[in-house]
């Protein structure tokens, strides 16, 4: 079972003058009240804890929290309602962290005025460990890592390539989980993209060519993608890659500077999008690179000095 870390803080409170107007007698400390919260899982309830007056000043500034276990690869649903008394109504900040405490890895935030529904998910065990020092909002459903992570940890094939270390230790599970953010941001224009990557993963939109179970070429379709979505800067844990080519889609934002993490790269194609921003000097780490093709983007800035040292034969 996996910790989940609940914690409340952050009280809004009534003064003296308010309390004295809902119940009518002069007991004048200011007081607060916990939020109604309801945990479920799977549609199993895990926590529930109704609304709970703070009678004291010192109680109103202080933060409580309390562990429960949910089982790893389930969804979670948080669902929290004020303390209202008369006409006026109470809220605190509630923080979800993975862990026994609320030093812990953090997954959600929020209010019961702001988000009175709140979602999470903890991937499967193995899934969990690999996954968590990298990146923290494999636990947010709200995200495009979350979504991934949720993916992977329902498809068998993830779970046994986490599990054998022969493909754990080559880093199958990270390109599993790079492409599936992948998928998550832009929505691949096929209808098989849950298979093994290096046998059918994403036809039509991608074509791959793998080596000892790791993607070595990486080649996005022109016009691939169903909609408009980033470049996820998760694609830096597919370290094996020596050719990147994303020509001719919609994609927007900035080039990942964490592209200049691949550094067997001999071939990137970002060519006919729609990419902002300066071209990243980190992409002078690439010393392999032979072709950089980046042209018809909306990209400003002069071209980094770092990239005039690689050993380039074609540039545009």
């Amino acid at each position: 079972m996996a910790p989940v870390t609940i914690e409340l803080k952050d009280f809004e409170s009534l003064d003296s003058n308010e309390w004295n107007s809902i119940v009518g007698n002069e007991d004048g400390a200011p007081i607060c009240s916990t939020v109604a919260i309801n945990i479920r899982c799977d549609d199993k309830t895990y926590m529930h804890v109704p609304q709970h007056i703070l009678p004291t000043e010192r109680s109103c500034k202080q933060s409580y929290t309390e562990t429960i276990h949910v089982p790893f690869g389930s969804r979670c649903d948080i669902s929290m309602s004020m303390a209202c008394f008369g006409p006026i109504c109470l809220d605190n900040n509630v923080s979800v962290y993975y862990g026994s405490d609320a030093t812990s890895v953090p997954i959600r935030s929020g209010s019961a005025k702001s988000d009175a529904q709140l979602s999470f998910g903890v991937p499967s065990k193995c899934l969990t460990e690999v996954l968590s020092d990298r990146n923290f909002s494999i636990f947010d459903l709200s995200t495009e890592q979350g979504t991934a992570a949720n993916a992977l940890s329902n498809d068998g094939l993830s779970e046994f390539s986490c599990i054998d270390n022969r493909f754990r230790n080559q880093g199958f599970v990270l390109e599993r989980f790079a492409l599936a953010v992948f998928n998550a941001s832009v929505h691949f224009n096929s209808s098989n993209w849950e298979p093994y990557q290096c046998h059918g993963f994403g036809i039509p939109a991608f074509h791959v060519s793998c080596s000892f179970f790791s993607i070595t070429s990486l080649e996005l379709e022109v016009g691939a993608v169903t909609q408009i979505g980033t470049i996820p800067t998760e694609l830096a844990l597919m370290t094996r890659l020596n050719n990147l080519v994303l020509r001719g889609n919609t994609f927007t934002g900035t080039i990942p500077t964490e592209l200049g993490l691949l550094t067997g790269l001999v071939r990137l194609e970002l060519w006919g999008n729609n990419l902002s921003g300066n071209i990243p000097s980190e992409l002078g780490a690439l010393t392999r690179l032979s072709a950089l093709a980046l042209a018809d983007n909306h990209l400003t800035g002069s071209i980094p000095k770092e990239i005039f040292g690689l050993p380039l034969t074609g540039l545009w």
